[in-house]
């Protein structure tokens, strides 16, 4: 293999011995490598070498192959795979194995490119795949023995000394894409103690071309760094060099810095309780525009403004409106307001709620604290209930019922069905 590579690419293959196996010298990943023509026609490339290489844990492996997708996809649903074309106009499909996905994507070139979209060539030159990835320790490819191909001559060495630099000229490969920039200062995370001026300078001269991008591309990108574990070097970077002017496009952004002392504790309680936020970037956004010095009237609109931009769901948008109603109103909530926030919105919203109050109540009520951290019984009554009592279908059914259930809540979900049923007949006859 390393004698076929350098007479076809005149490069050196990197013996890299850790004394440890690749996570892709067995198993699934061993089986895609083989299935696609061994090491010479296919290869590990990306994030699973650099994190291998990094001695980091490898979450993806993905691949890349001489073969076209659509040889790829026979000879891997031949072999009994379930294959899915994910990106065939790019060369890319999946294989699904046991709750896990692997990536292969053809070797190829950009002919064509305008920031947010790029037309591709199929090819067979690993150098040419390479120069048109981004980062330098992004462009290296490993066998399943670890021996590592590093056609740009960077890669490795950038990788070692923990530098991060794109590809070639950093302007021209930001314009290739723009979504290049956030991934930079989410790389940046944990490569900031030996920066690239001419990378860095590249992305804050071109950082207003993020608001071309698409609302899924700033999401993807987020979610992504909601969960990698250097996400509060992230944010925290991105706040430093002004960009979430352009994240959000609204020049209310600009230089915006929030007071460290809610900023800290609030990205400290993400990451104590990762597993329990359901929606991170959402409930961000939220809290940012919550510490926003403006008018309360205004909250509205900027969360509104926002999620047009973001293509935020209609539940997304109230959302956003809850948490910052609870922000600014934080001292103030009741315990029959957070009995209701479970019944109508369930644990998800609760672990939000602990947070802000964590962060921002000035208070401290064990009642209020009792309340969040025990869920109520479901209400005892039901329309069925209503009509069996003489209710007919209609408007008059649900008035009824939220009246019984706010009694119920103010005496803290203790009626039982018994006497919810009896205030109910009460609200039939009144």
């Amino acid at each position: 293999l390393q004698k076929l590579l350098n007479m076809e690419l005149n490069l050196a293959m990197l013996n890299v011995n850790f004394n440890t196996k690749t996570p892709w010298s067995s198993g699934v990943a061993l089986k895609i490598i083989n299935i696609l023509g061994g090491s010479e026609k296919t290869l590990v490339v990306g994030g699973a070498v650099r994190d291998w290489l990094s001695n980091k844990p490898v979450k993806d492996i993905d691949f890349a192959s001489k073969f076209l997708p659509e040889k790829s996809i026979k000879l891997l649903s031949d072999a009994g795979f379930k294959v899915i074309p994910i990106g065939i106009d790019h060369g890319t499909i999946a294989v699904y194995h046991n709750n896990r996905s692997y990536e292969i994507t053809t070797l190829r070139k950009d002919i064509l490119t305008d920031g947010r979209h790029a037309e591709v060539v199929f090819g067979k030159d690993w150098k040419e795949d390479a120069i048109r990835r981004d980062f330098t320790f992004n462009a290296l490819y490993a066998d399943e023995y670890g021996n590592i191909m590093d056609p740009t001559g960077k890669g490795f060495k950038d990788l070692e000394n923990k530098v991060l630099r794109f590809i070639g000229e950093p302007n021209q490969r930001i314009k290739e894409d723009y979504l290049r920039i956030v991934r930079y200062f989410r790389f940046l995370s944990n490569y900031a103690d030996n920066i690239d001026n001419n990378s860095l300078k590249a992305c804050l001269n071109n950082a207003e071309l993020i608001k071309s991008l698409s609302s899924e591309r700033i999401l993807e990108e987020f979610n992504k760094i909601f969960k990698d574990v250097n996400y509060v070097k992230t944010i925290n970077i991105l706040i430093k060099y002004n960009l979430l002017q352009y994240i959000y496009s609204l020049s209310l952004f600009n230089n915006f810095k929030p007071e460290k002392k809610y900023l800290d504790v609030i990205l400290k309680n993400f990451s104590t309780r990762k597993n329990l936020v359901r929606s991170p970037f959402l409930f961000f956004t939220s809290i940012m525009i919550s510490l926003m010095n403006t008018n309360n009237n205004d909250y509205k609109l900027i969360a509104k403004k926002i999620a047009k931009k973001l293509n935020f769901s209609k539940s997304d948008e109230h959302f956003m409106y809850e948490i910052i109603s609870w922000v600014k109103n934080i001292n103030n909530i009741s315990k029959e307001e957070i009995y209701k926030i479970w019944l109508d919105f369930g644990q998800d919203s609760i672990n939000y709620l602990k947070i802000i109050f964590q962060v921002f109540s000035s208070k401290k009520n064990d009642g209020l604290f009792y309340v969040l951290n025990n869920e109520p019984p479901l209400f005892p009554c039901n329309g069925k209930d209503a009509i069996r009592i003489g209710f007919q279908e209609g408007k008059n059914i649900g008035k009824a019922l939220n009246n019984v259930r706010d009694w119920w809540i103010k005496n803290e979900c203790k009626p039982n069905r018994k006497e919810c049923l009896k205030i109910l007949k009460k609200e039939y006859n009144s």
